[in-house]
Parts: C-alpha cells; sequence; structure tokens
C-alpha cells in the first residue's frame, strides 16, 4: 500500500498587543471532485491522471527518484521495473513467470522508492522487465504497477475523465462500492481468482458458452487463445475468412480476428467483440472493450463494476500501444519460494504501508 505524503500547514500571525485580531478566517478549500463517488465514504484518495486516449493507459510516476511513466497492469502480480544497466536494479533469485505468450524466467528485485502522486511505498518487492528503457513521446516509461499495488484499493480507472482513483472505503454498510456509485446503465461482475489467488478475471459468456477473461488494461485488444476458440466452436475454416493479425507479446503472435455479436458480461447481452485468436496463455479482455469507460474494480469486494462506453469526441488522438502488442509481455508469477518463519509478507505481497491522504 502506498503512505501519503504530507504538506506542511502555514504557522498562524502573532497577535499585536493592544488590537487583538479577529478571528482568523480558514481560507475556503476547494471540494474534491472524484467523479461522482460519494465523498464521505473515500479514504486514503490517490488520484492520478491516464496520459493516454484509446490506448493502454500510462501515469506518471517516480521510481528511485526517477521522473517518468509506468503501465498499469491487473495481471501483473509484482510491480516491474525497465533497467538502463546491469546496476540499476539488485539482482537477486531468479523466479519463473506465465505470460500470455509462453513461460518464461526473470528476475526478482526491490524498487527502494514508488512515488505515484500523494502515495509513496518504499522496498517494494519488483520484477525486472529488461535491459531497455521504452520511451512514449520524450519520456522514459519506467515500469509497470502490479497487482500488489493496485489490490490494496478499490480502483477507478474513468477512461471518459483520463484519470485514476485509488482509494479505500469507510467501514460501514453504506459505503460499500456499488452499481449506484456509476450510474444508471452500468454492470456488475465478480472476480474470479487465478491460480495464485489474485482476482484478476471474470466471467463472459459467448452465445452460451462460459468464458474466463483476463482484465488487463495493459493489452491493446482482447485475445481469446486457440483452445478456448476451438471450444467454443471456432474452426480453422471460419478463421480462415478472418483478417490476419500479428502481436508482439515477448514474441510474435500470428493469429485472426474475430467479429462476435453474441457477448455476456454481467447484464449486458449481445454485445458487440473483435479479439484477437492466437496461441496464448489465456484469453485478455483488453483496451479495445474497456476504453471510453468507466470501470470500478473493487478489490476488497471482488467485484468489479463498469459503465457503457460513452462518445468521446477525442478517442482517436494520441495513444499508446500496450504491454500486450508493441512491448514486453505482462508477467505473472507463477513460482514463488514459501516465506520463511516470522519473515516479512510473502513475495509480491504489496509493502504494508499506512495510507493517507495529502493534508
Amino acid at each position: 500500500m502506498l503512505a501519503g505524503m504530507s504538506v506542511a500547514c502555514a504557522v498562524p500571525a502573532r497577535a499585536t498587543p493592544h488590537h487583538p485580531p479577529a478571528a482568523a478566517q480558514a481560507a475556503p478549500q476547494p471540494q474534491p471532485d472524484y467523479d461522482g463517488l460519494p465523498d464521505a465514504c473515500l479514504t486514503h484518495v490517490i488520484t492520478v491522471p491516464l496520459l493516454t486516449n484509446s490506448g493502454s493507459p500510462i501515469i506518471p510516476a517516480t521510481f528511485n527518484g526517477v521522473n517518468g511513466l509506468a503501465y498499469i497492469s491487473i495481471t501483473q502480480g509484482r510491480v516491474g521495473v525497465y533497467a538502463r544497466t546491469p546496476t540499476d536494479f539488485p539482482v537477486q533469485a531468479p523466479v519463473d513467470i506465465q505470460t500470455i505468450a509462453g513461460s518464461g524466467t526473470t528476475y526478482t528485485t526491490v524498487l527502494h522508492d514508488l512515488r505515484i502522486s500523494n502515495g509513496a511505498a518504499q522496498d517494494v518487492p519488483a520484477l525486472l522487465e529488461g535491459m531497455r528503457i521504452p520511451q512514449i513521446g520524450n519520456q522514459d516509461v519506467l515500469g509497470v504497477i502490479g497487482y500488489d499495488i493496485l489490490s490494496n484499493y478499490n480502483v477507478l480507472l474513468d477512461f471518459p475523465a483520463r484519470r485514476m482513483i485509488l482509494f479505500l472505503t469507510a467501514d460501514t454498510p453504506d459505503c460499500a462500492p456499488g452499481l449506484d456509485w456509476l450510474g444508471a446503465g452500468s454492470t456488475s461482475v465478480i472476480m474470479l481468482p487465478d491460480a495464485t489467488g489474485r482476482l484478476t478475471g471474470l466471467l463472459m459468456q459467448v452465445g452460451d458458452r462460459p468464458v474466463r477473461m483476463e482484465i488487463e488494461p495493459g493489452a491493446d485488444f482482447s485475445s481469446l487463445s486457440r483452445r478456448t476458440a476451438r471450444e467454443i466452436g471456432l474452426t480453422k475454416t471460419i478463421l480462415h475468412d478472418d483478417m490476419n493479425v500479428r502481436t508482439n507479446a515477448g514474441k510474435i503472435l500470428n493469429g485472426h480476428r474475430h467479429h462476435f455479436d453474441n457477448i455476456t458480461i454481467g447484464s449486458w447481452h449481445d454485445l458487440p467483440l473483435d479479439a484477437n485468436i492466437e496461441k496464448t496463455s489465456y484469453n485478455v479482455l483488453g483496451m479495445n472493450f474497456l476504453r471510453r469507460r468507466r470501470i470500478l474494480i473493487s478489490f476488497p469486494q471482488g467485484m468489479l463494476f463498469m459503465t457503457p462506453q460513452q462518445n468521446m469526441p477525442d478517442d482517436r488522438g494520441q495513444a499508446t500501444h500496450g504491454l500486450l502488442s508493441t512491448r514486453t509481455a505482462v508477467a505473472r508469477m507463477v513460482d514463488t519460494p514459501p516465506p520463511a518463519p516470522d519473515s516479512t509478507p510473502a513475495a509480491g505481497a504489496a509493502p504494508a504501508l499506512p495510507a493517507s491522504p495529502t493534508q
């Protein structure tokens, strides 16, 4: 969890001996705008802009005192870091990972100082993503903010307003996130755990066939594995008529793009969805479905709420390519050593630091 940073308060002026001043009038403070969320219920709020349009979301972040950008990923277990030189981060133990393109190995490390807006965390367990710093425009992409940080919060990805809000709620029944927090036409789904217990997926239906999908804003496009495609009845003959696609997810994935018009998610029926059919390890619900929506992931509740897509006149502006289209694959840890007795939290867990909003 990220610990909030505080700001020093001004010291009131001393009263004169003969003319005591009138009671000080506090300067009016601007009311926080949380996009319709109930202000009285929110605690430990961290607000950060989303710096992209229809592409995968990028946020400003500071890694070890260096300002830059970071991707947001639900399926990546730990924070990921890019290194310029072999000495930027300490290389610790090798670890097996599962990416959408298959299995692999990387190394654990530690990010000594992570800052996102008014939140900060120290000595964050991390994964090495590679020895190259990607760039968007003229800014460096420092890494990936993963599940270990995000899952401590309720996460609002407000794509129309282009901002992300991380928050906790007051411990009262009236402050449990619900459909009414997002407005009319919204739907809700139960978040499903993966093999490690992380709440990263949801159940989607294609016709009458249930399909598990991983929620991944780090993917530009939704995708289904070839195995899933066969299970729901997509034959090679059907896919032969679909457009050919190539995805760079650490290695090149060749496939076809198929259009569905019989998708059910929550209370929504007969939704359209375009998805790449590729040789992947799991299925992904990506930004072509998520964009232009307000998506509230309540990790404490294990629920996801989202709105219908909204019209955005400048939606076709500058957009980044996500982790699963042009850069490294999202990494999911699949083999971590057991914690030692009386040790700190297990590998992959967020640092247990108190969070508080900026005063």
